[in-house]
């Protein structure tokens, strides 16, 4: 028999079915017809039977919980007994419903699935997280007449406090990094979204942690969105566990306000990010760049951290990093309490007198060398040589502030009149080791050059 006689014969088959059921059903129809008739009276008129497309709705009927008085045992039986129902029959007309194109129905039912709500902790806490934008000017290639251009970059930021004058927030460092003119939108319900954005100053920065504190003066907040905002409550990070529940909060360009959650993942990791070298632990709820400098909230709506998003290895995703806020607490309150200042041009910008280059990773491994800047040259009559800076010398603290490479420093300084006096930390080579030593320096007039060192592998910086 071939392949079409076979497809005849079962649709042959397939009809007699089909048709002998329908006449079977008609037969049937036909004499309870005449038995309504008989009861009912004239009134009564069947409907002619038609198909239709129906939708999978579900019944409330048959989703009601079971009784209170149901217990586990008794359910779990029913479903057994109801499983063992299922005839034979009812498999085949499943098989024949498949086989005439029509897929099953999803089964629903009362599921012990619970979702977690935190809208309660997001709407008390949301009013102390911001967007923080950056514009900055940065070098390009030399086409069409122009070398710099001028980009934007934005992270998320934590209202951590106030003083008379300003509203204090926690960010990302990186953010702040030559930074030409810092914004800052908040998370409020007001309408005007021009109203919402404010200008910010940089307090202080500190690359080791990530992180950094700029402000916002509180005159140039509008009164209605002023008694919106809210400052954050700092819980402790003592005691985080792996599995632990937590919320990431974040205000993001082109997102606004982002809720995500997770556990974290494990409480002790680093990872290898520019200058960053502090003790982090991970979130697995979803992060991008601009989450970094956002908030990680316990259960209670407690900071336990400050996000840092980065990539953990080439073609991978973005991961959620967050400095505990144990670590971090200290850095913003000494952050916190630097005079607020403004980015300088170099025509305003104090100088050392000195040239500077970075530690490499071979030389802090080979020699042990700290790191931070390495004074490579010294000017005659500079102010680097009247505070007593020698070649040699690796330059570790400015004003307070954590040096970790001369790109930092010069970063640092650029924030400095000339003629203002700053302490330097030093590291000065002695006996195969290192000993610190501290210097005031008087910032001279200069500018900045950079040119290459002879084996072409770091940048000199002369300022």
């Amino acid at each position: 028999m071939t392949g079409k006689d076979r497809k005849d014969a079962r649709n042959g088959r397939t009809a007699w079915k089909r048709y002998g059921a329908v006449f079977m059903a008609g037969i049937f129809l036909a004499g309870t017809a005449a038995a309504g008739t008989a009861l009912s009276g004239p009134d009564t008129v069947l409907a002619e039977e038609e198909e239709r497309l129906t939708l999978n709705v579900v019944d409330e009927e048959e989703t009601e919980k079971p009784a209170e008085d149901s217990t586990e045992a008794e359910t779990e039986e029913a479903l057994e007994e109801e499983t063992e129902d299922t005839t034979e029959e009812e498999t085949e007309e499943a098989r024949e419903s498949s086989a005439s194109g029509q897929i099953g129905a999803v089964e629903t039912g009362d599921s012990q699935v619970v979702a977690t709500d935190v809208s309660a902790i997001v709407e008390n806490c949301m009013p102390s997280v911001v967007s923080v934008t950056n514009s900055s000017i940065q070098e390009a290639e030399p086409y069409y007449g122009a070398d710099e251009n001028e980009a934007e970059s934005s992270v998320s930021g934590v209202i951590i406090s106030q003083n008379e004058e300003e509203l204090l927030i926690a960010t990302d460092s990186y953010i702040v990094a030559d930074s030409n003119d810092l914004q800052v939108t908040f998370s409020v319900d007001y309408g005007d979204a021009e109203e919402e954005t404010v200008a910010a100053r940089v307090k202080g920065m500190d690359h080791t942690y990530g992180l950094a504190v700029i402000a916002v003066q509180l005159s140039d907040i509008p009164e209605e969105i002023y008694g919106q905002l809210k400052v954050a409550a700092f819980g402790s990070s003592a005691d985080l566990k792996t599995g632990q529940a937590v919320i990431a909060l974040s205000n993001e360009p082109g997102y606004g306000q982002r809720v995500t959650s997770g556990i974290i993942s494990t409480t002790d990791c680093r990872m290898e990010f520019d200058d960053l070298d502090t003790e982090l632990f991970m979130i697995d709820a979803s992060v991008n760049y601009a989450s970094s400098g956002g908030a990680v909230l316990n259960t209670n709506g407690e900071v336990i951290g400050i996000t840092i998003a980065a990539q953990s290895g080439e073609g991978s995703g973005v991961d959620g990093y967050a400095v505990p806020i144990d670590t971090a607490a200290p850095v913003l309150e000494r952050l916190s309490n630097k005079e607020t200042r403004d980015r300088l041009d170099d025509s305003e910008r104090g100088y050392l007198g000195a040239t500077v280059v970075n530690v490499s990773a071979d030389a802090k491994e080979l020699y042990n060398m700290p790191e931070g800047a390495f004074v490579y040259e010294v000017e005659e009559d500079s102010a680097a040589e009247e505070a007593g800076i020698k070649k040699g010398d690796i330059i570790t603290m400015f004003d307070g502030e954590t040096v970790t490479s001369s790109t930092d420093l010069i970063e640092k300084i650029s924030y400095y009149e000339a003629g203002e006096t700053v302490t330097i930390e030093l590291q000065t080579a002695n006996n195969g080791g290192y000993e610190s030593r501290e210097v005031e320096v008087t910032l001279q007039e200069g500018t900045v050059k950079e040119t290459e060192t002879e084996d072409n592998t770091d940048a000199e910086n002369n300022f």
